[in-house]
């Protein structure tokens, strides 16, 4: 029997076809000459992100202290993301909060947070791009590092100027064994200040090779420093640093781990989840034994898990919470990002949902519920966050 399918001819075709159509989509949203804005935030939003009141935040304004705002016809004003920074270190110079600025200060080291788990659709990518805009809104200077070569993280910024992952503009150029180039080559700037990114492509996949040939070489475990070597050029210029790892348990993730202060384990609590981040688990800690062993384990100063996508209405998943809390105890973060359309709507158009106005939504009650969510996990991160740098509540 012959099969007429030629493997070669079907993937060949199709990865051709599929790249042009999203290419062409993507261009679409974001033509090459079109500059991709935050949108701006009103004085009760600045209000909450800079823990002040709203009336507080109007009088800065009208004794002229501050930015000037723009008005709108009706009296409303709005805030860019820029002047909510210039009036934070406005408000800092005052000493009217402690943490106002809440950059790291001398003795602070740089904060590096593996966002990781081997079971794809566990929302990854969408925690740690709602979690770098959150730190970013915040006041913090953030990187968000692609480590998929599927480059979800990347895609979700748009048309970036200058970037095109087949000519080796990823991570893979800093961390190669030969002729890596300066980490800070690879550093794009965002559309949000104090939000940068390092892309992701299928180069990305080159770096197991390269590791399995230097420790055919070596036979040393010198590769687990790239990615640490790496971002150590960099380290000075930021805050926080989020690792969006791969759905696998390669060379590439365990050298973000042992590169990593922080770990997220994002788990929706759903039974194939749990039982996969077991295995992960398991196997994670079989590798880390072997580098335990040869001198190379990793130290984190915290390591959690995140309920992903929760339905606190469907009884399976209230049951399989109350069984990850009996487990994972305070390791599991008390606040559960829960599943929304609004999340989902928001991805869809390459935006997290701080980027995008409630008015967008049919239903703004669907995203201020996703948001209130989002928020209050966030907020819990930026916690453990400070707790390691020592800072007091």
């Amino acid at each position: 029997m012959t099969r007429h399918l030629s493997s070669l001819e079907f993937m060949d075709t199709f990865s051709t076809k599929l790249d042009k159509a999203l290419q062409n989509l993507s261009l679409a949203q974001y033509p090459p000459d079109a500059v991709r804005t935050m949108r701006k935030f009103s004085s009760t939003e600045v209000a909450a992100l800079l823990g002040v009141t709203e009336a507080y935040v109007r009088q800065v304004s009208l004794r002229g202290q501050g930015p000037e705002p723009e008005t709108t016809g009706s009296g409303k004003r709005l805030y860019t993301l820029e002047h909510i920074l210039e009036l934070r270190m406005h408000l800092a110079e005052k000493g009217r909060r402690k943490w106002i600025n809440p950059r790291r200060v001398d003795g602070e080291d740089c904060q590096i947070i593996a966002v990781t788990n081997f079971k794809g659709g566990s929302s990854k990518t969408s925690t740690t791009i709602h979690l770098g805009h959150w730190l970013a809104l915040r006041g913090y200077r953030v990187l968000a590092v692609d480590m998929d070569p599927q480059a979800s993280l990347t895609s979700l910024h748009g048309a970036l100027p200058g970037f095109d992952y087949r000519e080796g503009d990823t991570l893979y150029s800093a961390i190669r064994f030969d002729d890596p180039l300066p980490t800070q080559r690879i550093v794009h700037k965002t559309h949000i200040v104090g939000f940068d990114v390092i892309c992701a492509g299928l180069e990305l996949t080159e770096f197991e090779t390269a590791v399995a040939l230097e420790m055919r070489k070596t036979g040393g475990t010198g590769f687990l420093l790239r990615v640490s070597q790496a971002l150590g050029q960099i380290a000075d210029d930021y805050d926080i640093i989020l690792l969006d790892c791969a759905p696998s348990l390669n060379f590439l993730t365990l050298s973000s781990l042992t590169a990593a202060t922080g770990v997220l384990i994002p788990v929706p609590a759903h039974m194939l989840d749990v039982d996969s981040t077991g295995k992960f688990l398991e196997l994670a800690a079989s590798y880390m034994q072997i580098l335990d062993e040869a001198g190379a384990g990793a130290r984190w100063d915290f390591a959690k898990f995140l309920i992903t996508k929760f339905e606190a209405n469907d009884h399976p998943q209230a049951n399989m919470q109350a069984l990850m809390r009996q487990v994972f105890g305070d390791d599991l973060l008390l606040n559960a990002v829960a599943k929304s359309t609004a999340v989902a709507d928001a991805l869809t158009w390459k935006q997290s949902l701080y980027e995008v106005q409630r008015s967008r939504f049919s239903a703004p009650k669907t995203y201020d519920r996703a948001i209130e969510s989002i928020n209050a996990a966030n907020a819990e991160i930026e916690g453990l966050i400070a707790s390691a740098w020592g800072r007091e509540p």
